[in-house]
């Protein structure tokens, strides 16, 4: 036989031995390994509960819009790097507004970039009647872009487009639970388009004709209430009109930028800071800033990250406490098959064997804990995430890791006694009592 069959056929005899020994002695073998199942089981729940949270994270930024740019106006620090910063509020003047000059410019310079920008006027809440039916809604004035931006779903009629907001007729698009609860289902959507009502506003009776009918999902990001908490549906009516209304000053406070598909949304931030700052460097008080929720989502992620790896090094300890457990375990052992040490080494075993032997034996400890580690971990993280609402398949990247760990601390903490067996003299193991 040649010596890489003797070393394969060595390497088969020493994992008979070694679960051969573990079975002999089932509950030391169990209690060397409850340090390794409890270091790899927790470490293999956090990770699951972490990939868990991070999906549940992205998947809520991901329904309201990740990738889509916030713009809005922000009050300056005072003070300078010397000095401390004071705050003194200041209240956003029409002076300070970003205006459609700027849109229009920004609009033009990143056209590639850009797929819409929705502009909002929240004009207050009404409480409509109709006989013995009421509907309270919130009024929104809106651009054109709005519903792109925003997603939402007409089911009858159209947007709100150019021609409204130059038409002396007021026009609106509302939900419909506001057409349910104010016509008490006698109007189909399509019958209550052209259909009129009136609105309070600043004192003002206004007729508004219903030109479109929008699908009302809750919870989508635009729900206000009413002072007795109950749920408000929105009335969305031309930005111009609301403005005129509502005697709101010209340009606007924040916008909502929908990057185009191609855009390098990290890219279009930078760009979309430094185009706006550029208005507000002269300006002591305000300044525009853009953020978007994919770019907080990666932070938020890198931070849950940070928390997984430091709370997994803390549980990771208990490998520690496992691998010097397997150490102890491995001493008493060789101490207990000294003779048997002996007998092999006067039949000609070699040094390098017996070090293989001692090393296998502990690398299957610590890769059987591994195992167990691992189902108990798994079976942690998905019991948890499945409370939490958001189950995950565990991490097979952390698995690998956690495996591939057990049998290195079997190596590094089985080397030293597997090489205090070796050593020994067989004249003095076999004489030992």
């Amino acid at each position: 036989m040649t010596e890489k069959g003797e070393l394969i056929m060595g390497i088969i005899e020493n994992i008979k031995l070694a679960i051969n020994s573990l079975f002999a002695n089932k509950m030391r073998s169990v209690l060397t390994m409850l340090g390794i199942i409890i270091g790899i089981g927790s470490v293999i729940a956090i990770v699951t509960v972490g990939d868990s949270l991070a999906s549940s994270i992205t998947s809520e930024m991901s329904g309201v819009g990740a990738r889509n740019i916030h713009l809005g106006l922000e009050q300056k620090d005072f003070g300078t790097e010397d000095e401390e910063v004071v705050y003194e509020y200041y209240e956003i003047q029409e002076k300070d507004y970003i205006t459609n000059d700027m849109i229009d410019d920004y609009k033009e310079m990143f056209k590639k970039d850009i797929s819409a920008i929705s502009l909002v006027e929240d004009v207050g809440s009404n409480k409509l009647t109709n006989g013995k039916n009421k509907a309270e809604v919130s009024i929104k004035g809106i651009n054109k872009d709005y519903f792109n931006v925003e997603k939402i779903n007409i089911l009858q009629g159209r947007f709100i487009n150019d021609d409204d907001i130059v038409n002396t007729r007021y026009v609106a698009v509302v939900s419909d639970k506001f057409v349910d609860k104010y016509f008490g289902g006698k109007f189909t959507y399509e019958e209550v388009l052209g259909q009129s009502f009136e609105i309070t506003l600043e004192n003002n009776i206004i007729r508004i004709y219903i030109s479109g009918v929008y699908e009302y999902v809750k919870n989508d990001g635009e729900v206000s209430f009413n002072s007795n908490g109950e749920e408000l549906t929105n009335l969305f009516i031309p930005i111009s009109t609301a403005k005129k209304i509502s005697k709101k000053p010209e340009g606007y406070m924040n916008a909502t930028i929908l990057p185009s598909t191609e855009a390098d949304i990290d890219s279009l931030l930078l760009n979309t800071n430094q185009f706006f700052g550029s208005f507000y460097n002269r300006n002591s008080k305000v300044t525009a800033m853009a953020y978007s929720m994919e770019s907080m989502m990666k932070s938020v992620n890198k931070m849950l990250d940070s928390v997984k790896l430091a709370i997994s090094g803390v549980a990771a300890i208990s490998l520690l406490v496992g691998g010097i457990g397997v150490m102890n375990i491995m001493m008493v052992s060789i101490t207990e098959r000294t003779k048997e040490i002996g007998i092999r080494k006067a039949l000609g075993a070699r040094g390098k064997v017996i070090l293989l032997q001692f090393i296998i034996e502990a690398v299957i400890i610590c890769l059987i804990g591994g195992i167990i580690g691992i189902l108990t971990g798994m079976g942690l993280g998905t019991i948890i995430t499945t409370i939490l609402g958001k189950a995950v398949k565990p991490n097979v990247q952390a698995i690998f890791y956690a495996v591939t760990f057990s049998m290195a601390i079997g190596v590094f903490f089985g080397y030293y006694p597997a090489s205090k067996a070796a050593k020994m003299n067989p004249i003095d193991a076999l004489r030992y009592e």
